[in-house]
């Protein structure tokens, strides 16, 4: 009954828009069925109005293990332990009360000195010995992010290779099932080892006060362990996926560019822009109906799928005026689900808020003649990745 279902993923006619059928097939019927890479049916949500009314409804799981429920890549790779983005109550709200905490505002904005002395250290690499030009993704945005996160968790950022390759190779959809399930399984013991080092000499760094945490009652050793791979791989990629493909749209929009060099008080405002004009998970938000739900006037029954597209509804001509349209003065832009929405929303919405703004003001400051060295069609952007981006960036300045 899947044969005659539009396939998804579904391609994009330019590199920094959802796929025009979104918007297509949702103006037809809301809420729309499509057919996955495994072959299922899964109901896709695209407006801003039903995108948020999923994620606040408790018959969505969002554990992999729920009947109906779709997956992106090829693999079955059960949930880690401790894995609190697929997990439903009450082990998410527990899991999620223990590491809220150390995501607090003024916690994130005593990390700004940080940061700058992470990307003036890289910029410097960049540009030692007259160097005039630079692959921005592979000697920027994924160092940056990388050694971020790492120093924040208490990860040593010479393991970054190791992880960032079986990251990618678990998240890209055209893996192997059986090679997807290798990585994964590498991946969380190289996070046991990680854990249980830190377990035998605690560490004052946000893994350390974890385990520490965890003696008092809080977490087993498998939910540490799998809330580490979590808190680093969601805090490393996203940051690096972001850093590049924001910077190809602010060259897409040489006026905008112009405007933030002369102003930083206009950064934080086309940080929440790139969050909504791009919205690097394309893959969709993967829920499971555990019962008979109603949603953009569409029966959903027990045991459907449900793929929650947040980059189309971050282009709802209902919400955002001219929703296609890239503009750092938008007034609205906070109204963005970039970050998700209601009880799952990303525990580290501040941290990359924070981040980014640190990132493209100290960015654009130190190189203020930053600009492309090719056109955005020659560029090579993650079409089979669950995160979207750019995969190299050639610049000068």
């Amino acid at each position: 009954m899947t044969a005659t279902l539009p396939e998804f993923p579904m391609p994009r006619a330019h590199p920094l828009d959802p796929p025009p059928q979104y918007r297509a097939l949702g103006s037809e019927r809301p809420v729309f069925q499509v057919r996955t890479p495994r072959g299922d049916a899964a109901w896709v949500v695209t407006r801003h109005e039903d995108v948020r009314a999923v994620l606040t409804h408790r018959a969505f799981s969002s554990d992999p293990r729920t009947p109906g429920f779709p997956t992106y890549v090829t693999g079955d790779v059960p949930p880690p332990a401790g894995f609190f983005m697929q997990a439903d109550p009450p082990d998410h709200g527990r899991l999620r009360r223990s590491v809220t905490r150390e995501f607090l505002i003024n916690q994130m904005e005593a990390l700004r000195p940080t940061m700058r002395r992470i990307l003036d250290g890289l910029i410097d690499d960049m540009t030692a010995d007259g160097r005039e030009s630079a692959d921005l993704v592979r000697q920027f945005a994924l160092p940056m992010a990388a050694m971020t996160i790492c120093e924040i968790l208490g990860v040593p950022f010479e393991d970054h290779v190791l992880f960032v390759s079986l990251t990618d190779t678990v998240l890209d959809r055209t893996t192997p099932p059986e090679e997807a399930v290798r990585a994964a399984g590498e991946l969380m013991g190289y996070f046991d080892r990680l854990v249980t080092a830190k377990e035998a000499k605690p560490s004052e760094d946000l893994f350390g006060r974890m385990v520490t945490r965890s003696a008092e009652g809080g977490l087993n050793h498998e939910e540490l362990v799998g809330m580490a791979a979590l808190l680093l791989l969601a805090g490393y990629d996203t940051m690096a996926q972001m850093i590049g493909i924001g910077t190809v749209a602010l060259f897409e929009h040489p006026d905008q560019l112009a405007e933030l060099k002369g102003e930083a008080a206009l950064l934080p405002g086309a940080v929440e822009e790139m969050l909504r004009y791009l919205s690097i998970n394309h893959a969709g938000l993967p829920r499971a109906a555990t019962e008979d739900v109603v949603v953009g006037g569409q029966q959903i029954s027990a045991g459907d799928g449900v793929l929650v597209m947040l980059n189309a509804a971050n282009r709802d001509e209902s919400v955002f005026e001219d929703a296609d349209r890239f503009d750092i003065h938008r007034e609205n832009t906070g109204r963005h689900l970039a970050f998700g929405h209601g009880f799952h929303k990303c525990v580290g919405a501040t941290l990359a808020r924070v981040e980014l703004t640190e990132v493209f003001g100290g960015l654009l400051q130190r190189l203020p003649g930053l600009r492309p060295l090719r056109p955005i069609e020659e560029l090579p952007f993650r079409h089979d990745m669950v995160l979207y981006g750019v995969r190299e960036l050639p610049v000068t300045w």
